[in-house]
């Protein structure tokens, strides 16, 4: 078990942080790129994708579709507030990039795609076009 203390140039904290992924370090520039997580879930009408996107606000976000791809790309900036300087830090600080992409296919009503985000969590709506979606034949 590893013990973390505040305390700067103790052994645990040297060791800790000559071990530790270069993410993790102070003195390194800290840009990371990371995959956010996300569900895709069906309806009769549309599809949603939930995406997690901690501490991103919607000025650092942007969501563009192209031919059959839907594209997410966000940043997030830590910042150390001024008069305290990082001795350790877990939060992949720094400067964090997230990107996806999804691949739509032709069933997608690209034009009434709609987006929200709300305590850290990206929710789009799809939905189906009138093409995809399912219909009755009557029988004559």
């Amino acid at each position: 078990m590893t013990t973390t203390t505040l305390m700067p140039l103790r052994l645990s904290n040297l060791m800790d942080s000559f071990f530790a992924p270069a993410a993790c370090r102070a003195d390194v520039d800290r840009t990371s790129h990371r995959v956010p997580r996300a569900e895709v879930l069906e309806g009769d009408k549309d599809y949603i994708i939930r995406m997690d996107l901690p501490g991103v606000n919607r000025e650092n976000l942007e969501i563009e579709i192209e031919d059959e791809t839907l594209s997410v790309a966000a940043t997030r900036e830590r910042e150390v507030p001024e008069g305290y300087r990082a001795l350790r830090n877990e939060w992949a600080g720094g400067k964090v990039a997230f990107k996806r992409a999804f691949t739509l296919g032709q069933g997608i009503a690209a034009d009434g795609i709609q987006a929200s985000l709300e305590n850290g969590t990206l929710t789009l709506t799809l939905p189906k076009s009138e093409q995809a979606l399912p219909r009755r034949i009557e029988v004559k």
